[in-house]
This record gives C-alpha cells, structure tokens and sequence, in this order.
C-alpha cells in the first residue's frame, strides 16, 4: 500500500469473464483510494480527465465547490498533482481504473501514452488499470509507449458458468431442480456463447417454461424427459436470436 507499485496494469479478456467485478472487489474490500471510470460514458479526452479529477476530490475528502475544468493534459496534471497531495491519499497507492480502455484509441494520440506513465509524469504514486476486451499487440500505440504489465482474464469454463448461474435459483424450487435446468440450458447454448450476462438473461426468460409441467402437475422436478420435451423448441428459437447477435 505505501510502496511505489507497478505504474500501469492491462487486463484483458472477453465481455463477462470478471475483470470489472473482481477490480471493484479487490479495490473496495482492501479499502484501497481508487478512481473508476467507464470510458464509454466519458468518451472524450476532456470529460475522461474532468470526471477522474471529480472523483479525486471524494477521494480526498474535499469538498466540490464548482465543477472541474480541465482543458489540456498538462491542466490534469497539475490538477492531479493538488488532488493528490491530500493527507488521505498520503503514503498508498491511488489507483485510477479506466474500464473498457479501447475507447482511449479514439481518443487524442497523447492520451493513452500519458496514462500508460502517469507515475512518471507526476511523481505520485499512481496506478493506472486498463480493463479490455481486446489483447494489448491491437491496443499498443503505434507511436510507441510504456509497456504495461498485462494480466489475461479466461473466459468461464461450463464448470465455472454451471456454478454461477445455479446459484440464482429461485427459492420455490430446489436447488438440485435449478441446476438441472441450468445444465440443460448450457448444453444448448454454450458453443455459441459464453457471455455470463447474456445467458443469465436466458436462464430467467426461459426458466417459466421449463416449470410448465410442473406446475401443471403432469410431471415432477426430476422427470427431465418431459420437461427437456417441453422447453426443447423455446431453446430452439432463443437460439437463433442469439446467434444472430453474437455473429453480428
């Protein structure tokens, strides 16, 4: 915590393998000083820098008067530089985590060289985290920067999505049931997606119709025949929108 540490970190790995949730986790549990930002939500330069300097002030306990300015680079450093220099971000490492990084591509040349050493431009003892979905030889500058340490996050095994989805099983049935519908569910969807959200999603839209026989009394939570029978040709149908979106 008060050790210089490594100045900029890559995470890379699909959509829905962890690398958000685990980083909010590490960072709030260890009650780490952190900034987290969406570069989606702030998809220029200048509302990227502004909206880091906000969260900076509540970081440091000061108290917002007026909106941030920021109008150049060199403005956010000196402005870092004051934010920083708080007696609650004394002695531990500040760590800004800019989530979905690609968007930094877009943005001005300078930017994401600039981050990539922050440690170095401002002498503080910054980390700066890039969460991605794409590995770093297509996200490397072309102009040529600070290697970060890369970190890869591997998408879930059907073990791993087996467990996380079983867990959401709704209190009315048991859990053995929901886990059997769950394993149903991944062996229609698995090869063609792996998106953790996406097949939560389908696990509670189709979930109604797999308790269909059951709640009409014509089977019981362990004849999977009749309710793999039952649910087969609404899998059958999701299955084709989501192919559609995920070759799209």
């Amino acid at each position: 915590r008060q050790q210089f540490s490594f100045p900029s970190i890559f995470i890379y790995g699909h959509t829905s393998s962890g690398k958000t949730y685990v980083m909010q986790t590490l960072l709030t549990t260890l009650q780490l000083p952190h900034v987290f930002v969406n570069c989606v939500e702030y998809f220029t330069s200048r509302l990227l820098l502004e909206e880091i300097l906000t969260q900076l002030q509540s970081c440091s306990g000061t108290e917002q008067t007026s909106p941030v300015r920021c109008d150049s680079l060199n403005d956010f450093v000196r402005l870092f530089k004051q934010a920083v220099a708080s007696p609650e971000l004394q002695d531990q490492t500040l760590y800004i985590v800019l989530d979905r990084a690609e968007q930094l591509r877009e943005m001005e040349a300078n930017i994401l060289p600039a981050f990539l050493r922050l440690q170095e431009l401002t002498d503080r003892n910054v980390t700066v985290v890039l969460l991605s979905e794409i590995v770093w030889e297509l996200f490397r500058p072309n102009i040529g920067c600070f290697e970060p340490f890369t970190m890869y996050f591997p998408d879930y095994s059907i073990g791993h999505l087996q467990k996380i989805l079983s867990q959401n099983h709704p209190p009315e049935y048991s859990a053995d049931f929901y886990a059997a519908y769950i394993n149903i569910l991944l062996g229609v969807f698995y090869m063609v997606c792996r998106d953790l959200k996406e097949l939560r999603h389908l696990a509670a839209l189709n979930f109604a119709k797999y308790c269909e026989p059951v709640v009409r009394g014509e089977a019981s939570e362990r004849d999977t025949r009749k309710l793999w029978k039952n649910i087969e040709p609404h899998l059958k149908k999701a299955m084709q929108t989501v192919y559609l979106r995920e070759i799209s």
